[in-house]
């Protein structure tokens, strides 16, 4: 994604963000990718999106967040979405969030992907059926 969105944490869950991420690493050849769901206003998180889209673009997707009506409530963040490939994650992941590194050794259902959300202080990962792609 090349932009923030605001987003409540059950919005995101339920969001097409992560199969546009999921997209966009496939166009791109990336091998078996793992999404990530970077709320931007943890630490851990911003830390991340910010190596990624760069520290500007983090703060500017903040900062219009911050300005937008209604955007105060506690519920909204703002999240990006990318997705890196299986072998990165598998190596980088755990030196950030230990009690991740037993996922990439789960099986994952059939048609499905691996995405790790990462707010909170923490991170959790789920299998996303390939089904809950809108039509």
């Amino acid at each position: 994604m090349n932009h923030g969105e605001q987003l409540s944490e059950a919005e995101v869950l339920e969001s097409q963000l992560v199969f546009t991420a999921l997209d966009e690493a496939s166009r791109a050849g990336v091998a078996r990718p793992v999404v990530f769901l970077l709320d931007c206003e943890d630490p851990i998180g911003r830390e991340i999106a910010e190596h990624w889209l760069g520290p500007e673009v983090v703060a500017a997707a903040i900062e219009d967040r911050q300005l937008e009506e209604g955007a105060l409530e506690e519920s909204q963040t703002t999240v990006f979405a990318h997705a890196f490939a299986e072998a990165d994650s598998r190596r980088e992941v755990p030196a950030v969030f230990p009690y991740l590194a037993e996922v990439f050794d789960l099986p994952l259902p059939a048609d499905s992907f691996l995405a790790i959300a990462v707010t909170g202080g923490g991170a959790s990962a789920l299998s996303v059926p390939l089904s809950a792609r809108e039509p």
